[in-house]
């Protein structure tokens, strides 16, 4: 079975979408990068969260919520 892309869209994403994103998934941003998830960090920044999508060879998503 084919996997489906999951599109990040910074200006309409929110908290439950970014949590729904799993390893192994594929996800791609407005910005044109794309790739499966091989880590996801969150860190918590003031009052500030961030997420880090590791894309292999891709290079890395961040999302700032």
């Amino acid at each position: 079975m084919e996997k489906l892309t999951k599109f990040i869209k910074r200006s309409s994403i929110n908290k439950i979408q970014l949590e729904n994103i799993r390893i192994g998934d594929f996800v791609s941003d407005e910005y044109g990068k794309s790739g499966k998830v091989d880590n996801i960090e969150k860190v918590h920044c003031h009052r500030e969260l961030h997420y880090y999508f590791h894309l292999g060879k891709s290079g890395t998503i961040l999302i700032i919520l």
